[in-house]
């Protein structure tokens, strides 16, 4: 049995090389972090909610397998994907437990500063109104309307221990707000930004069509990576190029695909 202290160097190149069998016996090996991620973002998940979170977790994993580097400058795989893992699981158990129409970073945002207030909604608004660049700043009515909305889920919040045996929060998984994306960044970090709005299925048949981080693979390869046809690569390259502009024309960007 492979567990995540036997996932050798030579395991990953050959994942990374195309050997179905290598890369599914490394997630196999992280399936228990990743179930451990998933109860710890959403302990009321029904078995198929686990299961839908636990295929999203699947495929970031999938991902950083593809991206990471098997040098001495490089952190363990765990640690390397561990973050946006759970970034990714916060992101969609929110989308599936809440009606809020805003951006789900902002979301995630508020409900972290609710935590940090412990429940304070004038704390947490001061935290949210002076922190992070102006332009992307919630208004109070936008604040007032995502505390509403996430009243119930806020008892599930609470800090939790992440993998290495370090303290983790939600937002340790959170983007940085500090930054302001349009018109500063460099156009790797402007992609890195969208993709990382946008839902993780998607991301990553980008990020492999693409080479973004990561050799270029064929469609076949993704789809044997997603469980999903060719004919579903596609559909889910074309339905993110189209998220993408979505979150460029929002967070107001410059952006052409």
């Amino acid at each position: 049995m492979t567990t995540p202290t036997t996932v050798t160097d030579e395991m990953i190149h050959a994942a990374q090389g195309g050997d179905g069998d290598a890369m599914w016996r490394i997630v196999s090996a992280y399936d228990p972090m990743l179930k451990s991620i998933v109860r710890s973002v959403a302990p009321a998940a029904g078995q198929d909610e686990a299961e839908d979170l636990l295929q999203e977790a699947r495929v970031v994993l999938i991902q950083h397998i593809r991206q990471y580097q098997t040098d001495a400058s490089t952190a363990q795989l765990s640690s390397f994907a561990y973050r946006a893992i759970r970034r990714a699981v916060s992101v969609e158990w929110l989308r599936s437990q809440t009606t809020v129409s805003v951006d789900l970073s902002t979301a995630l945002t508020i409900r972290r500063a609710l935590w940090t207030a412990e429940g304070d909604v004038e704390g947490a608004w001061m935290i949210v109104s002076t922190s992070g660049a102006p332009e992307r700043r919630p208004s109070r009515e936008v604040f007032v309307g995502v505390c509403e909305a996430l009243v119930k889920p806020l008892s599930l919040e609470a800090p939790q221990e992440g993998a290495d045996d370090t303290a983790v929060t939600l937002g340790d998984a959170l983007p940085d707000t500090a930054l302001d994306i349009p018109g500063v960044c460099e156009t790797h970090s402007l992609v890195a930004y969208l993709l990382s709005e946008i839902p993780p299925r998607q991301a990553y048949a980008l990020w492999a069509f693409y080479g973004i981080g990561m050799m270029v693979l064929p469609d076949a390869d993704v789809s044997a990576d997603l469980q999903v046809s060719v004919r579903g690569v596609r559909d889910l390259r074309n339905n993110g190029l189209a998220s993408c502009r979505r979150i460029a024309a929002r967070d107001d960007i410059s952006y052409a695909a």
